[in-house]
């Protein structure tokens, strides 16, 4: 009995420490876990802040490269305000996501495509791009018609003299939607924000869980919240430039906790931040909940199941994101990055082939007319006809808006890849889209020729842009392969 008794007492206390081991090893590996998500949630929203800052900073650029092209060709006027270069301003407003456009003489006296004229000898983009330099303005009141906008200047040469200066200008809300959509649907906050915590640009939507608006200030809205010490932290790291990642709880109707993520945007000392409720970084693990109590009964075999799923989880979720990453949403077709990586990519090889950037005509009139959910349908629509039209080899995608480009792979000689953009044209013209009615689809095209016209992405996207300005400028629903002048 005794022995039974002591038999059982040794069950018992085995039992009872390896149940307890178990516990132990549970909540370990629980808490490893939990750790390892808050990682990687960090490291994705620090890459996704990443992706968004690169981003901006390369629209920016096309818009200076863009501007200072257009500039080059004014100063070969004999006079700055040229007919030809008035009518230039006019014709960049209409053809551009710029909403004004200026021509200012070296006294700044201002010439606006409206007809306005304006004194901006004061503004401090106009002093920088008189002395040579391509400038972004910080937020500022249009003294044309109030609005607050940002303005890109950049210096209109002659005779290796600066004899004026190029102004283009955009709505601040215009530099967010430069952005991409966030990763974590409506719920994130994106927000471009000078280093004194003043935001310049955010996505305002309504079902937003925080409520940051343009014109507020980051750091006082955590003193409000009662977040002083992480107030103080990020105004430091704004004020050195420097990024970071911060979680902090904010009480409303219930308890919040949130992630912050902000790093340098690389121009005018303005900082890029991404605010996400925490259960939606880490929604994409939530799985691991699911097993808690069944790990207790089954911990050897569960912790290889763990294993594999979270290996086999996270291979899928690097595929997606790298899919994600290289791909319009819209589309389907490869976004910018990566369009202009693998084209960059392949012309260095010598070989012939065909560069095509591509618009629709008149497409900002497709939104104003019938909305951007038709505009979206027929950039969907567009964009899958591109994808029937062309080999898998060649490379297709959506650098923004309304405009594509598409590289033509290997190709023979100039009648294979006019017979290929004829047909191209003939699909589109055929293109029905039900909500535009007896409405057509036709496009504007610019070609250039590698490595006839240039053997590195620039120099084949600004010459055949130039053939699409032509294009455009006689009359669009055509094309033209650029000529050297």
């Amino acid at each position: 009995m005794k022995i039974k008794h002591s038999q059982m007492g040794f069950y018992i206390k085995v039992s009872s420490l390896f149940i307890v081991m178990v516990v132990v090893g549970f909540l370990v590996f629980f808490v490893n876990i939990q750790n390892a998500v808050k990682e990687n949630s960090q490291k994705s929203m620090i890459t996704n802040v990443s992706r968004q800052s690169e981003h901006l900073r390369e629209i920016v650029k096309i818009h200076y490269q863009y501007l200072s092209e257009i500039a080059e060709e004014m100063g070969e006027e004999e006079e700055l305000l040229s007919e030809r270069n008035l009518n230039d301003i006019v014709s960049l407003q209409k053809h551009t996501d710029l909403e004004r456009v200026a021509l200012i003489e070296p006294d700044g006296t201002s010439h606006y495509d409206n007809g306005d004229v304006k004194n901006v000898s004061h503004r401090r983009y106009f002093k920088e791009a008189m002395n040579g330099k391509v400038t972004l303005s910080e937020p500022i009141n249009s003294s044309v018609d109030g609005k607050i906008r940002v303005v890109f200047g950049v210096p209109v040469y002659k005779n290796e003299q600066v004899i004026g200066v190029l102004g283009g200008s955009c709505n601040v809300s215009a530099i967010g939607k430069m952005l991409f959509e966030n990763l974590f649907g409506k719920e994130g906050n994106i927000l471009i924000l000078s280093s004194n915590g003043m935001v310049i640009s955010c996505d305002d939507s309504s079902n937003k869980s925080i409520k940051i608006a343009r014109e507020s200030n980051l750091f006082e809205y955590y003193k409000k919240e009662n977040l002083h010490d992480w107030a103080e932290k990020i105004e430091d790291d704004f004020e050195s430039e420097k990024e970071g990642f911060a979680q902090f709880q904010v009480v409303k109707n219930e308890k919040t906790d949130y992630f912050l993520a902000y790093m340098p945007l690389g121009m005018n000392n303005w900082m890029i931040a991404y605010i996400v409720p925490a259960n939606l970084a880490i929604s994409n693990y939530s799985f691991v909940n699911q097993y808690a109590i069944a790990f207790l009964g089954y911990f050897t075999i569960l912790v290889l199941l763990l294993i594999l799923a979270i290996f086999r989880k996270s291979r899928k979720e690097k595929e997606q994101l790298m899919v994600r990453a290289q791909r319009d949403s819209l589309t389907g077709l490869y976004n910018k990055e990566t369009t202009q990586n693998l084209i960059s990519e392949i012309v260095s090889d010598g070989k012939m082939h065909g560069f095509m950037i591509l618009d629709i005509d008149f497409f900002k009139s497709v939104n104003d007319t019938y909305g951007h959910a038709v505009g979206d349908k027929v950039l969907s629509a567009v964009g899958n006809l591109f994808q029937m039209q062309f080999r898998n080899q060649d490379i297709v995608g959506r650098i923004g808006g309304d405009e594509f480009i598409i590289l033509m792979r290997d190709i023979q000689n100039n009648e294979i890849i006019e017979e290929r953009i004829n047909c191209l044209f003939e699909q589109v013209r055929n293109l029905s889209v039900p909500e535009l009615g007896e409405a057509r689809i036709t496009l504007s095209a610019g070609v250039a020729i590698s490595p006839k016209d240039g053997n590195t992405f620039m120099e084949l996207y600004r010459h055949a842009d130039k053939a699409l300005y032509k294009v455009k400028s006689e009359g669009r629903n055509n094309y033209q392969r650029y000529k050297k002048m």
